[in-house]
């Protein structure tokens, strides 16, 4: 485990240059400068940035839509940062990967937490979010890229067994992502039908 934890700040210049620098070497110059718990504290951080900004959009169709704008924007991203860091860990390790844990959240989080709040806030936003659909579009794909770049330099794997750990990943974090909309969309209906009685 890493004994170095890093400050928001910090991430956010690391973030910086990983973004506009993105290479398998940029990534391996800071996958031991924080810890799985500095990942996950940054995200959170970009995901209740993002999440404030749905609720207060949210406002225009009701409390209720804020409410709900402000948890799934929390939650979801969040849910799927660890679901697909732990995912690349694990699979990671199976095609021959020697990275940690920390490395892999850490390294993750460098890419996921800026782009998080960017796409979040935007796409929060009633007609910027649509208008900029296309450039949303594109920051998915570069995140993939990222992912891709990201898996090799933290679990130190060759090209193909990154591209399997990568594929095998979104895989992974879109079934999980299904299985909690199904659960949360029966939560809904159960809550509606009890609410109608």
């Amino acid at each position: 485990m890493n004994a170095s934890t890093s400050s928001i700040g910090e991430m956010v210049n690391s973030s910086i240059v990983v973004l506009t620098r993105p290479s398998v070497a940029t990534f391996e110059q800071y996958e031991r400068r924080g810890t799985m718990r500095d990942g996950i504290t940054y995200v959170v951080a970009a995901a209740l940035l993002a999440g404030v900004v749905a609720f207060v959009f949210g406002l225009l169709g009701g409390i209720s839509t804020a409410i709900v704008s402000l948890v799934s924007g929390v939650l979801g991203p969040l849910v799927g940062y660890l679901v697909f860091s732990y995912a690349v860990f694990f699979i990671g390790k199976q095609q021959g990967g020697s990275g940690t844990q920390d490395e892999v959240f850490y390294s993750t989080a460098l890419y996921v937490a800026p782009l998080l709040a960017i796409v979040g806030i935007v796409s929060a936003i009633p007609v910027i979010g649509c208008l900029l659909l296309p450039v949303t579009l594109l920051l998915g794909l570069y995140q993939i890229y990222l992912a891709y770049l990201m898996t090799r330099a933290s679990m130190n794997l060759a090209q193909t067994p990154a591209i399997i750990t990568v594929v095998l990943a979104y895989v992974v974090q879109f079934v999980v992502g299904l299985l909690i909309a199904g659960v949360s969309t029966g939560i809904g209906a159960a809550l509606g039908l009890a609410g109608s009685s």
